[in-house]
């Protein structure tokens, strides 16, 4: 809301400058995003009157313009074309500071005297751009022809305006009137209301409210004889002063009083209101209303319209039918001043895609007992500016009446909120500043609510508006006092904090991406609707890929692409994944430590953590501008380093098939003495990948950290050092292709005993000699003992223990 300075005048004496003034406001709660002081800077500038305009002897396009500015005449040149005689220009004496209008960088320029082909100008005609005041640069400014010549032009069209950005329980604030006593309350002053001479009631239209639910009132009055054309310019300044565009005098009357008095109002041309009747009610089924912008709105039996004898004339509280506008043929008006349900106008605004300034006020709750003075104050307006005759009586239908609201306030209840006290008396004065009536009863004020401040409902708003008037500043400022309280521990989110440090340090970048998402975008993770997976993997899906299940639903989404709580992070995984692969293709390693939630049959959503781990495009190399491609076992390395550190037992990783991930590079992962599934890795398919626009490989992983937290454990598990020296073997095996290295890693370890003390797989062989459908493997086994020097013998005794259980197990041989 911008507020003029000129047009807040009319209602309260503005005692301190406008910055101590947008200060005061916004330390009492009504903020003041930006003062604009229009004319600040326009010292030597005046209102002149053109008396002459001549050629100039030496160039055909400049013009030499006599201008009188009260004091005496001077000779401006000029290359302007757009002035005649008789105009009031703004004239700039030399000395004057301008804007430069051959730039558009704001630079300022001093006005000195110049010889322009010969001629002097003793001063310059100044273009709206020049002065500040517009881009335009084309012509000189045109002043109203009411101007008075030699009077400075900051008195004449400087204002200062205060950029009002009231909260949203606020909604007296949208007026110069609600803002005037803020004003006045805050330095003392008093509010001065427009004088407005009251008018008996009286049926003078055909009025009906048939949905009082939706209408608590409707006032209306009739002119005749109005002659419709432009307003005065101190209207047109002051709509434009609050970004306002002036339409006619009738239309700029009823923008004016709802900007004045918060009230908004609507003009119908009388002549085309059928059978001169207004039924307020709800639309019919079918029902088609073309507005004032031009549009057809399909109109729904939810929805509020004010009607004639035959038709819908408007939208109530949104705007005007196109059929009954205000035009120049006009000559008879019907007014409207109407009071509607707030939820019912936000509803049709968002379903219509309509946003107006009287729908922005009607939804934040508007007070029936303003329609009659801000009609009256129309119809007073209307007479002044466009002639007609006014019906002596108005219409009022108000078949809801809201009594007043009255708060009892204890004083101990402002000690307990504030921690101090103001007494009745003086909460009572302060409450009286901002038009609430109050009186002391058994040392308690009582208090009358005005109808203009519909967001006080409580004692507790009551002691806001006392301390926000008084001031913060006046609260003394007193220590805690009393025991600390203990500390609660949370060990969860010191885990939490553990798992990202590690992933960090594994190079990986943190993202956090939305809960809400759709069920379509979900279910792009099983292309084609395929959902074929092996037992493990089906394990894995239940902790982390749940689309099993039907998502929780939002009753009032934001939009169609979140309309539900997502039971999968890997799908807000792949989304980010393909948004950054548009900009690099290297070293693209991300986690996410997030929520998924999961319904439960008349219970709240089950909140289940997960770590989803994503990798994609390629790695750098060691060598200069070398890389590789990111494979499964870059994904692999870093969740092992991850589980590893925070000490998760029994980690194993088993082939597992689910139709997210490519076949045979995918892995549900196991922990624990139990081998829980808490996870699966693995390369994303082709086919899903698709349906994320990701044309490279990528790589994913979704961890159930509410598995992996009672596995974890903040004590590192440490061995000594052996003394003694330990002996390697090597051993090269050949097995069928399905055996998985790690279950030879697991049996070697198992056979060996204490006495392997470490597995390290160093080759894989496929090719001849090896027949096909096998593999070559070959370790290096360390054996060491804790308490001796190991012999020859007792390792190959060890040595060929492992042989035999590897070929009892896995029909593995030695190869030769």
């Amino acid at each position: 809301m911008r507020v003029s300075f000129k047009w807040l005048s009319d209602f309260v004496d503005i005692t301190v400058p406008a910055d101590e003034l947008a200060h005061r406001l916004t330390m009492a709660g009504v903020e003041v995003g930006r003062v604009d002081c229009i004319g600040a800077g326009w010292e030597n500038i005046y209102v002149g009157q053109v008396l002459s305009l001549r050629r100039h002897p030496n160039a055909d396009r400049l013009l030499l313009a006599t201008v009188d500015y009260g004091e005496r005449t001077l000779t401006v040149v000029t290359g302007a074309q757009n002035m005649k005689v008789g105009d009031k220009i703004p004239l700039a004496l030399i000395g004057a500071t301008l804007i430069d209008g051959h730039y558009d960088d704001g630079r300022r320029i001093t006005l000195k005297p110049s010889k322009l082909r010969g001629v002097v100008s003793e001063g310059m005609a100044c273009s709206a751009k020049e002065l500040g005041l517009s881009d335009e640069h084309e012509g000189i400014l045109i002043l109203d022809p009411e101007a008075q010549v030699g009077r400075p032009l900051a008195d004449e069209m400087g204002d200062t305006i205060l950029d009002i950005e009231p909260t949203p329980n606020r909604g007296d604030l949208l007026s110069i009137v609600g803002v005037a006593r803020e004003v006045a309350a805050l330095t003392g002053q008093q509010v001065r209301m427009p004088s407005i001479p009251e008018v008996p009631v009286r049926d003078i239209i055909g009025l009906e409210i048939q949905d009082p639910d939706l209408c608590s009132r409707y006032s209306a009055s009739l002119i005749r004889g109005v002659r419709i054309g432009p307003s005065p310019k101190w209207m047109r300044d002051r709509l434009l002063s609050a970004e306002q565009r002036p339409i006619n005098n009738v239309v700029d009357v009823t923008n004016y009083v709802m900007l004045e008095l918060n009230q908004p109002l609507h003009s119908f041309d009388y002549s085309r209101i059928s059978g001169g009747r207004i039924i307020v009610r709800r639309a019919r089924g079918g029902e088609v209303l073309q507005t004032l912008d031009g549009t057809d709105r399909a109109l729904s039996p939810d929805m509020l319209v004010i009607a004639d004898a035959r038709h819908p004339v408007a939208v109530a509280g949104v705007m005007g039918g196109y059929a009954s506008e205000v035009t120049e043929a006009t000559s008879a008006i019907l007014l409207e001043a109407a009071n509607f349900n707030p939820v019912s106008i936000r509803r049709t605004s968002q379903a219509l895609r309509m946003a107006t300034e009287a729908g922005r006020r009607f939804e934040k709750g508007m007070p029936a007992e303003q329609t009659v003075p801000a009609l009256l104050r129309a119809i007073q307006l209307i007479v002044e500016t466009a002639g007609g005759k006014a019906e002596p009586a108005i219409a009022d239908c108000y078949p809801v009446k809201t009594p007043r609201r009255t708060i009892r306030l204890e004083e101990r209840e402002v000690k307990r909120v504030l921690g101090i006290g103001f007494g009745p008396q003086r909460a009572g004065e302060t409450l009286a500043s901002l038009q609430f009536q109050c009186e002391v009863q058994d040392d308690a004020l009582v208090a009358t609510v005005p109808p203009h401040r519909p967001d006080v409902t409580l004692p507790a708003d009551l002691i806001e508006e006392v301390a926000r008037i008084v001031g913060y500043d006046a609260i003394p400022t007193t220590q805690l006092h009393g025991p600390m309280p203990e500390p609660v521990p949370t060990p969860d989110r010191g885990w939490e904090d553990r798992v990202r440090d590690l992933l960090v340090g594994c190079g990986l970048t943190e993202i956090v991406t939305y809960s809400l998402t759709s069920r379509e975008r979900m279910e792009r993770l099983l292309p084609s609707g395929d959902r074929e997976m092996d037992d493990v993997g089906r394990a894995a899906a239940e902790r982390v890929i749940v689309l099993d299940r039907g998502p929780v639903f939002l009753t009032n989404p934001l939009n169609v692409e979140m309309d539900c709580l997502r039971t999968t992070a890997l799908g807000s995984m792949l989304e980010t994944l393909h948004d950054n692969l548009r900009h690099t293709d290297k070293d693209l390693s991300l986690f996410e430590a997030g929520r998924v939630y999961l319904p439960r049959d008349g219970e709240l959503p089950e909140e289940r953590r997960v770590i989803s781990v994503g990798l994609g495009g390629y790695r750098s190399g060691l060598g200069w501008g070398s890389r590789r491609e990111t494979d499964f076992f870059d994904l692999k390395g870093i969740v092992e380093v991850l589980l590893e550190r925070i000490e998760i037992p029994g980690v194993a990783f088993v082939a597992a098939r689910h139709p997210s991930f490519h076949p045979g590079r995918c892995a549900a992962l196991l922990a624990g003495t139990d081998k829980l599934v808490v996870g699966i890795i693995g390369e994303v398919s082709e086919a899903v990948a698709r349906q994320f626009d990701i044309e490279q490989r990528v790589l994913v992983a979704g961890l159930d950290f509410e598995l992996l937290l009672p596995l974890a454990s903040a004590v590192p598990q440490v061995e000594a050092f052996s003394r003694f020296p330990a002996l390697v073997q090597d051993l090269a095996i050949v097995v069928d292709e399905a055996v998985p290295a790690g279950e030879i890693d697991a049996w070697v370890r198992r056979a060996g005993g204490r006495l392997v003390r470490d597995v390290q797989l160093f080759d894989l062989y496929r090719g001849a000699p090896i027949p096909e459908g096998q593999k070559s493997l070959a370790y290096h086994i360390v054996y060491q003992s804790p308490d001796r020097t190991l012999t020859d013998e007792e390792v190959a005794r060890q040595h060929q223990r492992i042989v035999g259980a590897l070929a009892h197990q896995f029909k593995a041989r030695v190869r030769e």
